[in-house]
């Protein structure tokens, strides 16, 4: 359970992220972010902590002469699989003014101007949709949104930025 969303905005790509992590019935708001930035990336995870830390602290190699979507689909990826070592959830990944999302079946998409994972996903891009502002405030009401009606999001949010 968890609400990740990014947004580009001037050229640049912002990622923000709840704090929950959640079992069954149980929840923990941890102080380790969902979100963070890994050289010339910004990443956001849901899932496996394990998996995101993992993807926070490997170096991830830079695009060099090739598209990112494709850089990330050959490369990233099969990463993301050494480190997880089974399934993923999702993740969003900006660099460049640009925003993907890796699935759970490891594809990958991009989006012009918006995105967000998780299980409050639906509630957080509902509220994006159309809003002004400031990227930052148009994140933070998208992830208080997602936290308003759906029980697994739970502050504090964290926002980086690409």
């Amino acid at each position: 359970m968890t609400c990740v969303v990014g947004l580009i905005d001037n050229g640049k790509v912002y990622i923000g992220a709840d704090s929950a992590a959640s079992a069954g019935e149980n929840i923990e708001i941890r102080t380790n972010r969902k979100v963070f930035r890994n050289g010339v990336y910004v990443i956001g995870f849901t899932g496996s902590y394990r998996v995101g830390q993992l993807m926070q602290y490997t170096a991830l190699a830079k695009p060099t002469g090739k598209d990112v979507l494709q850089h990330l689909v050959l490369n990233v990826v099969d990463k993301l699989k050494e480190l997880s070592g089974k399934d993923i959830d999702e993740l969003l990944i900006g660099h460049g003014g640009r925003l993907f999302k890796i699935s759970s079946d490891y594809s990958v998409a991009e989006f012009a101007s918006h995105a967000a994972v998780g299980s409050g996903a639906r509630y957080a891009l509902g509220r994006l949709h159309g809003a002004l502002g400031n990227p930052d405030g148009r994140i933070l009401a998208a992830l208080e949104a997602a936290e308003a009606n759906c029980t697994g999001v739970r502050p504090p949010f964290h926002i980086e930025m690409a």
